[in-house]
């Protein structure tokens, strides 16, 4: 989905920023050898090498760990140190020794000579060596301008270029998807400048860029707020209010928190102007209640339409079984059931295993069904009759007619879409029962929807030959009659 967005902070250029979610990948571990100690046996020297290896690493490793620590703090410390400057609020120029103003002239001067450059390299970068020599030259323009920074934290000019130069950066390091960098230029930028909701939408952006989701919706909703508060010259713009509520939404649903992500998709379906966005919303809410707000369910619930996409049955039915256990609702696991079933039945070899699964479930729902209708149920219903009706036929087929009764009645024990076919196979299987036969006759007729033209035909020449054999010999010209203008009909 696409939105507009304002161009921002002094005359910079605008960004719509890319977001491509990187896919983790696996690899294979070789097996390592293991030496057994004196003393001790095989069970425990594997046991306690499988602990080691989820609380210990070498002691390499430790040091390496504690370097990066370090430098980490060191970094931190540098950009709290800087954060504060550019925080602070009341420093007069004439407070600055003639040293430290000639310092700031010089820092200034060429910050302002580097941000110059990578201008006029940036129009015309076409390759990567130009690129990164625009890239170069940005950097250096902060570098020098944070110098500037922090001996004059008040002169409006410096911090005009430095936020120039952040907004270049984050750009680049975009582009390049380096989300870290982008976002801790962004965490800079926005104590610069705090009236502009666009950067910290870009905040958020690239927080879900790195599946960090609280921050994500934390900056999302200051980007709204801002962009509240900001909005009193002229309407504010409902695509933008749509957008941030919907991404907000997102974010909180990533984090399972179904709650608030219900709440946020509700607010911006009050802003969808259009029949794309008003459908975006509805789905994506009924995806989080596919289970009664079990996020996790729903994920998986994915991760099974998608294993039935790719046609890899054994997969998708052990995910079944799995999710079935984790689920809250009946509706969800209806659905599941369903999907196992279907599976079981027709692709695994497992007809016996999905028709017990289907009638367990149905004996579970039956009483919904009667008091509260069957509008959910119907897809259910459907799959469920019509294996009975496969089975039956199996049956009939086999010479096992008792079975194939029993098959039979039980799939006209509810309707479904096609059981005028039930109908019709109990005709000819009770025939020598000519008040069932006609029974069932009739009733196959009056749910003849489900019949083609040449069924329905073969349909009313057996209710003349079953009426005939009854002896009800003017019933039988009737259906004859009807027969005919039928078959004149076709």
């Amino acid at each position: 989905m696409k939105y507009h967005r304002k161009k921002v902070l002094v005359g910079a250029l605008g960004l719509l920023m890319a977001v491509v979610i990187g896919c983790a990948t696996s690899r294979r571990t070789k097996i390592p050898k293991l030496d057994f100690p004196p003393g001790l046996d095989s069970t425990t020297v594997v046991l306690a090498n499988s602990v080691a290896d989820n609380s210990f690493v070498s002691p390499q490793q430790e040091r390496d760990a504690e370097l990066l620590t370090k430098e980490g703090e060191r970094d931190l410390q540098i950009v709290d140190e800087f954060w504060a400057y550019l925080e602070q609020r009341v420093k007069k120029d004439n407070q600055l020794t003639s040293t430290e103003r000639e310092q700031f002239v010089r820092e200034y001067a060429q910050g302002e000579q580097s941000l110059a450059y990578w201008n006029k390299i940036a129009k015309n970068a076409t390759d990567k060596k130009l690129s990164q020599e625009a890239l170069n030259y940005c950097l250096q323009a902060q570098k020098f301008l944070e110098r500037a920074i922090r001996i004059n934290p008040f002169d409006k000019n410096a911090r005009i270029l430095l936020a120039m130069a952040y907004y270049n950066l984050q750009h680049i390091f975009g582009m390049q998807n380096n989300y870290q960098k982008a976002i801790d230029i962004l965490e800079r930028l926005t104590r610069i400048e705090k009236g502009e909701h666009e950067l910290f939408r870009l905040l958020g952006e690239n927080y879900m860029a790195l599946k960090n989701f609280e921050s994500a919706a934390i900056n999302f909703h200051k980007a709204q707020i801002v962009f509240n508060e900001t909005s009193f010259e002229t309407p504010p713009d409902t695509s933008l209010l749509f957008y941030y509520s919907y991404v907000s939404g997102d974010a909180y649903a990533r984090m399972y928190d179904a709650e608030q992500a219900v709440k946020s998709f509700r607010t911006a379906a009050t802003f969808a102007r259009t029949a794309q966005e008003k459908t975006d919303v509805d789905n994506y809410l009924a995806w989080i209640n596919f289970d009664g707000g079990n996020i996790r369910a729903s994920e998986l619930w994915d991760e099974i339409v998608a294993l039935e996409t790719e046609k890899n049955y054994p997969a998708m039915a052990g995910l079944c079984t799995k999710l079935l256990p984790l689920l809250k609702t009946k509706k969800a696991r209806l659905n599941v059931t369903h999907k196992l079933a279907v599976v079981e039945f027709e692709f695994l070899g497992l007809k016996a295993g999905g028709i017990e699964r289907m009638q367990k479930e149905y004996d579970g729902v039956r009483r919904e069904i009667r008091t509260d209708g069957k509008k959910e149920y119907q897809q259910f219903l459907d799959t469920y009759g019509a294996m009975l009706y496969r089975l039956g036929m199996e049956a009939r087929d086999e010479q096992k007619k008792k079975l194939a009764l029993a098959y039979f009645t039980k799939s006209i024990s509810f309707k479904w879409e096609q059981m005028a076919k039930v109908y019709i196979e109990l005709v000819t299987l009770l025939w020598n029962n000519h008040d069932k036969a006609i029974e069932y006759g009739k009733k196959a007729l009056a749910s003849s929807n489900g019949l083609s033209e040449k069924e329905t035909s073969d349909l009313l020449s057996l209710m003349v030959r079953a009426h005939k054999s009854a002896g009800l010999f003017d019933e039988a010209r009737v259906y004859f009659n009807k027969w005919k203008t039928y078959g004149s009909k076709q």
